[in-house]
């Protein structure tokens, strides 16, 4: 291993969901793999934003009709490989710098003036989380709809999402059973991503990745996730999160339905949709009542925490899911809890054909090509 060998994970065709343990280097015509053998020339590489913390550089290529992915392992060889990687020439890494580092101090400033003195005496009066919970909770329900639909054609831009086939289907049916009789419309997508993650966007689109589902032992997992995706959009965390990163000012032009002001505000951010751990509480347990409420059997959602937690053991950053959230075992351990106060009687094992669901997911790579440098 070279000096100058930076650790990282390899994500591509035949390489485990998890990643492969690999080093990268830094050249000057490009990015060199000694795993693979292959250089990347930097004008192929594309940056994006990962894990929920959204401070995660991930790198992609194209290679062989497929979609490469690169992380690099750890805080400190992150930062090693942002230092060394040319700024102009690989694809959005400009992009990735200002929406890691923060939003814009020119429109919080703008739009916090603009707004200061009609919330004065709100701010005197109530504390700042209460201002949040009142002004998202006014919000209407089509401004939060177009964010959303910003939000899912920003993603379709940058990755491939499934609307139909059979692993839409099988999410579809379980999500479907979990949000019937909601004032939300759900729309249901399976991303070709390998990360283990899911992620839901204001007004009821809910995203599963590939990877996700393959982690997955069972379709009752796979409901303990979309049941906390589900208690997100009806909670209208993504709306407070808004408010509370972009100020209050920002939450007053969402109330006013001024969504086109809000989207300006959010273009340079627009995928940065992570939660508090107080949110994220309330979505596992007003998840796993859901799951009671639905006669879903409602161990799916430990089960999932506890293998995303065993996994994740001895590995810094650890799965997307959890990354954000170190207090794994406390949320494991409040959903046990939960669950044997209140016992779920009539409550099913799902079915689901993860056999077929896969397949309809993979496509069979060839044997890849070795490159010479």
């Amino acid at each position: 291993m070279s000096d100058n060998d930076i650790n990282s994970r390899l994500f591509g065709p035949g390489l485990p969901s998890s990643g492969k343990p690999s080093v990268c280097r830094v050249e000057p015509r490009g990015l060199y793999l000694p795993e693979i053998q292959q250089l990347i020339h930097f004008a192929a590489l594309e940056t994006r934003v990962g894990s929920f913390d959204h401070n995660q550089l991930q790198l992609c290529w194209q290679y062989q009709d497929y979609t490469w992915m690169l992380i690099p392992e750890g805080r400190n060889a992150q930062q090693a490989l942002i230092e060394q990687l040319p700024k102009k020439d690989v694809k959005g890494l400009g992009r990735w710098k200002r929406s890691t580092f923060g939003q814009s101090l020119v429109w919080k400033t703008v739009v916090t003036t603009l707004c200061l003195l009609a919330i004065g005496v709100a701010l005197l009066v109530w504390r700042y989380d209460d201002v949040v919970t009142w002004v998202a909770g006014r919000v209407p329900m089509a401004t939060e709809y177009e964010i959303g639909q910003s939000v899912l054609t920003s993603l379709k831009n940058q990755t491939s999402l499934q609307e139909k086939g059979i692993a839409v289907d099988a999410v579809k049916k379980i999500g479907d059973r979990l949000t019937k009789g909601s004032r939300f419309q759900y729309h249901w997508y399976v991303s070709d991503d390998k990360a283990i993650n899911a992620f839901a966007l204001p007004g009821g689109n809910v995203i599963v990745n590939k990877g996700l589902i393959e982690k997955a032992e069972s379709a009752n997992e796979v409901a303990g996730v979309l049941a906390h995706e589900v208690q997100h959009v009806e909670q209208r965390h993504a709306l407070k999160n808004i408010i509370t990163s972009s100020g209050i000012a920002a939450g007053v032009l969402l109330l006013l339905g001024d969504a086109n002001a809000m989207l300006m505000v959010l273009t340079h951010n627009i995928t940065s949709l992570y939660f508090s751990r107080q949110a994220e509480s309330e979505a596992d347990m007003k998840g796993v009542a859901l799951l009671h409420q639905t006669k879903v059997d409602p161990s799916g959602l430990a089960t999932f925490f506890k293998k995303m937690q065993d996994n994740s053991k001895g590995k810094e950053g650890g799965f997307s899911w959890l990354s954000s959230h170190p207090n794994t075992g406390e949320r494991i351990k409040a959903v046990q809890d939960y669950n044997q106060a209140h016992p779920c009687e009539g409550c099913e094992t799902l079915k689901w054909d993860k056999k077929a669901i896969l397949a309809s997911l993979e496509k069979t790579p060839p044997p890849a090509k070795k490159t010479t440098r």
